[in-house]
């Protein structure tokens, strides 16, 4: 269950062809070619608006509402919701299981070790999105297997299968530099609250509340 104020919305974030959230806070809902926004800002004015963007099999989604990445089995596009029209990036042999994240131009994508992709390498790498919406890759990192992948006040924020929930930032234009983490043991997958700095991680016993400081480090405050 997602909680929007006083309001419940049946789904779960772990299915990926049905809920996610973008970096903007609001709610969508994926139904395989088309997807549902919920500006949730107002909880007593629901607003649910409906996109069907060149009838794209989207399988995931990351970013802001005006600007979305889709990812489907034919690859990575960039959703503006202006012309409600999708523009092809370049494929870099992503796959559906791939996590993904938008800040500003940049994208962030981790892939390998997944059912998708078993013998691949655990990595992530950075690209960006120039001028010409043409996809450019910067740099990339191995790392062990991301689970779950999300962006909060511009910083990025990953999980990986070791339980360690790292942050990162863009550095001299092309680069991704890590600037703390801390370890969550049985973390499954993590929800960020940007407003409260808050990253609340679901593990197989419940759920470790974290805090994101002003110098920029990972606290555990409890668990619950």
């Amino acid at each position: 269950m997602e909680e929007i104020g006083s309001l419940r919305i049946l789904g779960s974030n772990t299915e990926q062809n049905f809920f996610n959230e973008t970096t903007d806070n609001q709610s969508v809902f994926l139904k395989k070619n088309e997807f549902h926004v919920l500006n949730s800002n107002f909880v007593s004015n629901l607003n649910l608006t409906k996109f069907n963007p060149d009838s794209l099999d989207i399988e995931r989604i990351a970013g802001r509402t005006d600007s979305l990445l889709l990812l489907s089995k034919t690859g990575l596009k960039l959703f503006l919701k202006e012309t409600n029209k999708t523009i092809q990036l370049k494929n870099f042999a992503f796959s559906t299981c791939d996590q993904m994240a938008l800040v500003d131009s940049f994208v962030v994508v981790s892939q390998g070790k997944t059912a998708c992709q078993p013998g691949l390498a655990s990595k992530f790498s950075l690209f960006k999105i120039n001028k010409f919406t043409e996809l450019i890759y910067l740099n990339q990192y191995l790392s062990s297997a991301i689970i779950d992948l999300k962006v909060m006040n511009r910083r990025v924020f990953m999980l990986d299968a070791d339980g360690f929930v790292s942050v990162y930032v863009i550095k001299n234009t092309s680069e991704l530099s890590k600037i703390t983490e801390v370890n969550v043991s049985g973390g499954e997958f993590f929800r960020v609250v940007p407003k409260l700095n808050k990253v609340l991680v679901k593990t197989a016993k419940g759920m470790v509340q974290l805090n994101y400081t002003a110098n920029n480090k990972l606290e555990k405050i409890n668990e619950l």
